[in-house]
């Protein structure tokens, strides 16, 4: 904690400055074509784009048919919708992420800039507002519908209680139809959130899970994962792991292989998988183990998030076998850490303070 208390908040807030201006000002440069650098232009986007114009009728999800609908009213842009999915990553996302941390300025202003300056920092998030890609959207959505859940999870009305709830269930089908594990993970934490935890439980639960994981592996339930993350190898579609979920004795050291290159990052092949382990990870691992070190002062929220974070993860560190996909199915992940983290700090410093005064 002394490191994040080195900086001071004028200091922070020049860094935040800077670092938008930075990013308004390639943004602006790649999007007029005023510099030599494609950022955009990617499968996905131009698939979307292709579905929205009409070229193609089948959806894979609701994204395209969302911008369909725009289209068809001569309401739909792909460098608009691009630019409405930056607006949505620079100055939307990182003030909902404060707002679901509880920080305010006033009262937390080295921790509120600080959790600004870590969303914009964010290179991946930064990198798919470039075009149309869904995962600005998805992460917008999701961070709505934790908002809500918060709602939920900490009123003492029967009416809002019910409408919060209702509402959560809707963000959830929502996310289901935009990527159907993360809408069921955000579904299934809302009905799971009660578990307690301890760091001695946290231990006894991580092994538990691992045992649970290796028998559904064992028996075939995770079957349908396995062969999608085989089917990167069987269609040259970019796997960089290797992993072969195949022999079921195998299953644990791959799957905590998974988690170290995939979500922790540690797979570094190229230069640019070196800058987001600096700036995505290392602030990640940080924050996760402070959060787990801290776990006694979850709240509800809290554990809403931890029982997401162990949910979505297990789905997509065995089904996923992409580095570059890693990157954008984890943020996720990383959003609940971040949260999590800023959280239990604020807690642990307002007992702090209160313990002082007593």
């Amino acid at each position: 904690m002394r490191l994040l208390k080195s900086l001071s908040n004028s200091a922070i807030f020049i860094f935040i400055a800077l670092i938008f201006i930075i990013k308004v000002v390639i943004y602006i440069f790649v999007q007029n074509d005023l510099v030599d650098v494609v950022l955009g232009g990617g499968s996905d986007a131009n698939y979307y784009n292709s579905y929205a114009v009409g070229v193609y009728t089948s959806a894979v999800n609701i994204w395209p048919e969302i911008l369909r609908y725009l289209s068809d009213r001569d309401l739909y842009s792909r460098k608009g919708i691009s630019y409405m999915l930056f607006v949505l990553n620079l100055l939307i996302i990182p003030f909902i992420v404060t707002r679901l941390a509880g920080l305010k300025f006033k009262d937390n202003q080295k921790y509120f800039l600080y959790s600004l300056l870590l969303c914009f920092l964010y290179p991946t998030a930064y990198y798919f507002t470039f075009d149309i890609y869904r995962d600005i959207f998805m992460v917008f959505v999701f961070l709505t519908g934790c908002l809500v859940v918060k709602a939920f999870l900490n009123t003492s009305s029967i009416i809002t209680l019910i409408l919060t709830f209702i509402c959560s269930l809707l963000v959830g089908l929502l996310l289901l139809e935009l990527r159907p594990y993360l809408g069921y993970a955000f579904i299934l934490s809302l009905f799971l959130w009660k578990i307690k935890y301890t760091k001695n439980r946290l231990l006894f639960f991580s092994v538990f899970y691992l045992i649970g994981l290796f028998i559904a592996n064992y028996v075939g339930v995770l079957d349908l994962l396995t062969e999608y993350r085989s089917g990167f190898e069987d269609f040259a579609s970019g796997s960089t792991l290797g992993l072969d979920f195949s022999n079921p004795m195998l299953f644990v050291p791959n799957f905590i292989l998974s988690i170290l290159g995939q979500l922790f990052g540690l797979y570094i092949t190229n230069p640019a998988a070196v800058v987001l382990f600096i700036i995505e990870t290392l602030p990640f691992l940080f924050m996760l183990i402070y959060v787990i070190r801290n776990i006694k002062l979850a709240d509800n929220f809290i554990r809403f998030l931890v029982i997401f974070f162990v949910i979505y993860a297990s789905v997509w560190l065995i089904g996923n076998d992409n580095l570059g996909t890693a990157v954008r199915l984890r943020m996720y992940n990383y959003f609940a850490v971040y949260i999590s983290f800023f959280y239990i700090l604020r807690l642990k410093t307002k007992k702090l303070k209160h313990s002082k005064v007593i």
